[in-house]
């Protein structure tokens, strides 16, 4: 589920099973006890000053959910868990006060937040807030004695400077992966079956993807087909030598690029099995590249039944 989907489920029940499983707070999930509405000056500010490094925090990070009005304590484990019901009196007006003060609470300002609340009588209960990932980094909490903040583990913690200068190249930069299609397997000369997959990178980020370089190993046996992707001997990149610890290497020059939200293919590669034996499993180790973007190493399992 999306973290998106997520935050759009939490109701009531969800707030007491935050309490009565213990739920730790994480990357993405953080616990707020309320001050407000107390008419005192102190509490006020501090209740912005949690307000502004969270929204900094999460937006500098990979977007977060805060939940106001559970007060979390550490356990035996050192883990950060919700531990108390918290409910914050006046709801409204301290939603309000969320709704006036988040654009003055980060600059520049994060666009998407969303807060809502969560009743439990008349005016009295919780509130959720939604914060996105943003592509606008970075995010000054200006609340918070105008630090930079980030999310690490259940905590946010104050940017170091080569934090601020990720965070800048981070706008400019694609995000890759790689994904995989299986084809239909095809008889060859009544004694195997031929099995393919056709190999991709697809920019789920928001920048151009430049010079794309990437390296595969192929288990059981899976060769890069003669012919290319479409029997023409054409391929998305070119084929090169330059990785000896990578099987296939491929890159592209200057003249490919990879546009956001779409998909190129690489290349495709097969494996011959007689009929009377069981599909083969694909493991990928793979390395990627492109301009402007960190290296990213990993690896895709095939099972025999995606083959099947």
């Amino acid at each position: 589920m999306k973290l998106k989907e997520y935050f759009n489920s939490i109701d009531l029940n969800e707030i007491n099973r935050f309490i009565d499983e213990g739920q730790e707070e994480n990357l993405n999930l953080e616990f707020k006890t309320v001050n407000h509405p107390e008419y005192n000056e102190n509490n006020r500010e501090f209740d912005k000053k949690n307000i502004s490094e969270a929204l900094s925090g999460f937006a500098n990070s990979s977007g977060g959910i805060i939940i106001w009005g559970i007060k979390a304590k550490i356990n035996e484990r050192g883990q950060d868990v919700a531990k108390e019901h918290k409910p914050i009196s006046q709801l409204t007006k301290f939603l309000n006060l969320l709704n006036r003060i988040e654009g003055q609470a980060v600059s520049p300002t994060i666009i998407g937040i969303e807060h809502q609340k969560i009743e439990s009588d008349k005016d009295v209960g919780y509130i959720k807030t939604f914060v996105p990932i943003s592509d606008n980094v970075p995010h000054m909490a200006l609340y918070a004695h105008k630090h930079y903040y980030k999310r690490s583990g259940d905590s946010f913690y104050q940017c170091e400077h080569f934090d601020i200068v990720d965070m800048f190249s981070r706008k400019k930069s694609p995000d890759l992966r790689i994904t995989c299609k299986i084809l239909n397997k095809d008889m060859r000369n009544q004694v195997n079956y031929r099995y393919q997959v056709i190999i991709s990178i697809e920019n789920i980020g928001k920048n151009v993807a430049k010079l794309p370089y990437v390296a595969l190993n192929l288990s059981n046996s899976f060769c890069a087909d003669a012919f290319g992707i479409n029997g023409s001997g054409k391929r998305g990149l070119n084929q090169v030598r330059n990785n000896v610890l990578f099987q296939h290497n491929y890159s592209g020059g200057s003249e490919i690029v990879i546009y956001p939200n779409t998909i190129l293919d690489v290349d495709k590669f097969y494996t011959d099995i007689p009929i009377n034996e069981a599909p083969p499993s694909l493991t990928i180790d793979y390395m990627l590249v492109a301009e402007d973007m960190e290296s990213k190493n990993g690896n895709i399992f095939i099972s025999e039944e995606q083959f099947r």
